[in-house]
């Protein structure tokens, strides 16, 4: 296994051959958000991409940092081929070439806690002359869809039938309507539709304008390159909600083999007597159920209505920093580990 100038070609075969979970760490995945990003590679003897870890360079107090490059938060992980065996992942963390590249301190996440790479290398690194800081950042919910099928309808009856109480008002003169999508079929009207309930939403009216995916531009742009990327496209998933033809509710993510990851769900705070965010979001289950998802990981934050949903508590979203010294880290962990 040597170290080797990697291009977008080699990224994406190392996707191609990873965990299904690492499927959409991809070129573009990585491009949308920086396209100046720079990889550091490994191929085992006979040429096929192993790993790649692209990189940007981010400040941290007053050191500079390697931070594992990434188009959403908590997706900040890197691919690595499934047959990568630990003997050689071992190797490439302990190899001189590799410490010259990445420098005396760098970064991967935030992610989940049960990151494919990340599970790995941190069993791994320590023995190869890395220390490992870990910052827990959130708990993530989830809701197994594949139980709730087992366990017979879904939503219970009395729901239900709130929820059609609710359309009916909902609908007035015109009607309630739910339209689903994937990434090949987002556009500029529907990303202005998403843009305009996230800015009649609460979020919006946080300081800073909260944490919008198509309200702010620069975030914007991000998903439309992605979404532009006929292999990534077909990953990302959304649901838009109509009452009397005017949108009211979205939701949008990622899916990845089974599972779907919600990035946003969000819904115009003049409807939210109705509750019209819940209403969508039992439609875009029921939608998943069709399409045989088992899982849906729903971030984190909001817990009072996931648990009322159904959810449970997932796996963590952490952050992980990886310092070359016991004297350097000590420094470190309490910058680290400092509350945002």
């Amino acid at each position: 296994m040597v170290l080797a100038p990697f291009d977008a070609a080699d990224i994406n075969a190392v996707a191609a051959a990873a965990d299904p979970a690492q499927a959409h760490l991809t070129a573009a995945w990585f491009g949308a958000a920086d396209p100046d990003y720079s990889v550091i590679g490994a191929r085992r003897d006979d040429g096929s991409p192993l790993l790649a870890i692209p990189f940007q360079t981010r400040s941290m107090g007053p050191f500079t940092v390697n931070q594992v490059a990434g188009s959403y938060w908590p997706f900040r992980s890197f691919p690595i081929a499934a047959d990568l065996r630990d003997n050689e992942l071992a190797a490439f963390l302990a190899d001189p070439g590799f410490a010259r590249a990445a420098g005396r301190i760098w970064r991967m996440g935030p992610i989940y806690s049960d990151d494919p790479t990340a599970s790995r290398l941190i069993a791994l690194a320590p023995a190869q002359g890395w220390q490992v800081i870990r910052k827990p950042l959130a708990q993530c919910y989830e809701l197994d869809l594949a139980a709730i099928r087992a366990a017979g309808p879904w939503p219970k009856g009395s729901t239900a039938r709130k929820n059609r109480a609710r359309e009916r008002k909902l609908a007035g003169d015109g009607a309630v309507e739910y339209r689903f999508f994937d990434g090949t079929k987002i556009d500029d009207t529907l990303m202005e539709a998403m843009a305009a309930i996230e800015a009649k939403s609460w979020l919006a009216q946080l300081d800073g304008g909260g944490d919008t995916k198509f309200l702010d531009p620069k975030i914007r742009e991000i998903w439309s390159r992605i979404a532009r990327d006929p292999g990534l496209a077909p990953k990302l998933f959304g649901s838009l909600m109509t009452a009397q033809d005017k949108p009211i509710a979205f939701t949008f993510g990622l899916e990845i083999k089974d599972r779907r990851y919600y990035i946003a769900n969000n819904y115009d705070a003049d409807y939210a007597k109705f509750g019209p965010g819940k209403l969508l979001l039992y439609k875009d289950f029921e939608q998943a159920t069709e399409r045989n998802i088992g899982t849906i990981s729903w971030g984190a934050g909001d817990a009072g209505y996931k648990t009322d949903m159904g959810a449970a508590p997932g796996p963590d979203i952490v952050d992980l920093l990886f310092v070359r010294g016991r004297a350097l880290a000590a420094l470190l962990r309490p910058i680290f580990l400092r509350k945002a």
